[in-house]
């Protein structure tokens, strides 16, 4: 067969295919079209919207965060007609201002101790920033550390060290490395001491890190001074 004639039996297999498949075909097309003009619309037009509308709602809780009234961060002023940051963090969760929102309520439930409150608003909110990403993840931590869920708390102390990398890390190794330790963990205690004792000697915490380093060999039975 040479090309002339593959081609003329490709088009009538593909005419037959298309005839007895258009409706198919025709709904396969109108939804991809529409997927891309909801696309479009949902990136441009939106959510620089909701955007919009969410640092306007935002705005007022500012100043109320500053001040530490955490009470209305959290519910607002129905007086004052002041939307919450709670519902701001709801309502416009998929914005940057939303996620925003959700740490700044996230912070006033823990300055309240409503800690469980906290890790629901710390799951809605994200940091691309590896300093901020390292925060989010110590309060987790900081939250099951009070829920007394004290192995939890210590892997998230570990990943907010691993997320970091920089002066912060030591002390959330640190952190890690005390809540192990009173899981009774001893093994991963030593693990994060270790990481301190190598990577951060002359940071704050990595100063005095050799006794924690001794004192877990000496648990685990493999200090010999």
């Amino acid at each position: 067969m040479d090309n002339q004639d593959a081609l003329s039996q490709f088009k009538e297999k593909f005419s037959s295919f298309y005839q007895t498949n258009k409706k198919s075909i025709a709904i396969v097309s109108a939804v991809v079209i529409a997927g891309v003009a909801g696309g479009y619309y949902w990136a441009n037009e939106y959510i620089p919207a909701q955007e919009s509308k969410a640092a306007k709602a935002l705005a007022p809780m500012h100043y109320y965060f500053k001040n530490d009234s955490m009470e209305i961060v959290i519910n607002g002023d129905k007086t004052l007609k002041l939307k919450s940051a709670k519902s701001v963090a709801d309502e416009y969760a998929s914005t940057s201002k939303g996620k925003e929102a959700a740490l700044m309520v996230s912070i006033a439930y823990m300055r309240t101790k409503k800690y469980e409150e906290a890790l629901v608003y710390l799951d809605k909110t994200e940091a691309n920033d590896k300093i901020l990403a390292g925060s989010i993840l110590n309060m987790k931590a900081v939250c099951y550390s009070n829920l007394g869920e004290t192995e939890k708390a210590a892997s998230y102390f570990a990943k907010a060290g691993d997320i970091a990398e920089n002066e912060f890390s030591a002390e959330y190794y640190k952190r890690a490395g005390i809540h192990y330790e009173t899981a009774e963990n001893y093994e991963k205690a030593l693990k994060y001491y270790q990481i301190i004792a190598d990577k951060y000697p002359t940071s704050g915490v990595g100063t005095d890190i050799n006794k924690y380093v001794y004192k877990m060999k000496a648990k685990l039975g493999d200090y010999n001074p």
